[in-house]
């Protein structure tokens, strides 16, 4: 997913020098209510996780490639004071869930309990000093390190700055563009091997984002077969707009989080 995002936002922030369009009205004001919104929900929907055969030619012949997402099933919220929990499931029952304070704060609620982000870093170094191997505990501290914690106004917001065309009126709006190897962005650029399609679809009611949808499409070179393989990501976020006073924080995760404030009277980093 992370991938995915960072396609996305390289996408909105890098236009064709030519470019002169803007967003249409009734998308621009649905982002500025969206920005404008203290406190909402939304639903990260991956594709299907799979796994899906896929078979390419070679020139030893037909080889069958099995591909898998494996994106976790994600649902966020933020309340009226900025505090945000994320809740995240994979396809193999894992489940994390991390709260972000407003003053940033995180702590993620993992199978030995809650642990902040230094705990998580300095657990995951030990397991792969102790191990040689990839172990269960090692996969969980792995998802549990420095997880992408963007909300939806946060990763739609650079489409208001966005010079780039869009199609559809109405309630559906749908921007395209492409990202070479070399990070370019500039229409017309060749077919080069690598080369990523990103496909952004946003859809309104009464004036509001209901969901976006990212496509993203490109290939992967397979060692040996010097072959081209067609990878592909989707994934659908739904918004709701129903506020959350105040996101309801167990004792442990309280005590977890104090410790992460300093101590009062206490100097920060000197300036350079």
């Amino acid at each position: 997913m992370a991938v995915l995002r960072l396609c996305l936002a390289s996408l909105l922030l890098n236009c064709p020098r030519e470019a002169i369009a803007a967003p249409p009205a009734p998308l621009a004001n649905a982002l500025e209510a969206l920005r404008d919104q203290k406190s909402y929900s939304w639903e990260v929907i991956n594709a299907d996780p799979g796994p899906v055969a896929q078979p390419f030619p070679t020139r030893r012949g037909n080889v069958t490639l099995i591909q898998q997402n494996t994106s976790p099933h994600v649902k966020g919220s933020i309340d009226r004071h900025g505090d945000m929990v994320i809740q995240r499931e994979w396809a193999d029952g894992l489940r994390l869930d991390t709260v972000i304070t407003a003053d940033h704060g995180v702590v993620t609620k993992t199978p030995e309990g809650w642990m902040t982000s230094q705990e998580v870093l300095t657990a995951l170094a030990a397991e792969q000093l102790q191990n040689d191997k990839v172990t269960p505990r090692y996969l969980w501290l792995r998802r549990s390190d420095r997880p992408d914690l963007r909300r939806p106004d946060e990763e739609l917001l650079p489409l208001l700055k966005s010079a780039r065309t869009f199609a559809g009126d109405g309630d559906s709006y749908s921007v395209h563009g492409r990202i070479n190897p070399n990070g370019a962005t500039e229409a017309g650029a060749d077919d080069s091997p690598g080369a990523i399609e990103v496909d952004v679809t946003v859809k309104l009611k009464n004036g509001l984002i209901r969901d976006y949808e990212v496509k993203v499409e490109t290939t992967r070179a397979v060692s040996r077969a010097r072959v081209q393989i067609p990878v592909s990501d989707q994934r659908i976020v739904i918004l709701t707009y129903l506020p959350v006073s105040k996101i309801d924080l167990p004792d442990e995760v309280r005590g977890k989080l104090q410790s992460l404030v300093p101590p009062s009277g206490a100097k920060g980093p000197a300036k350079k």
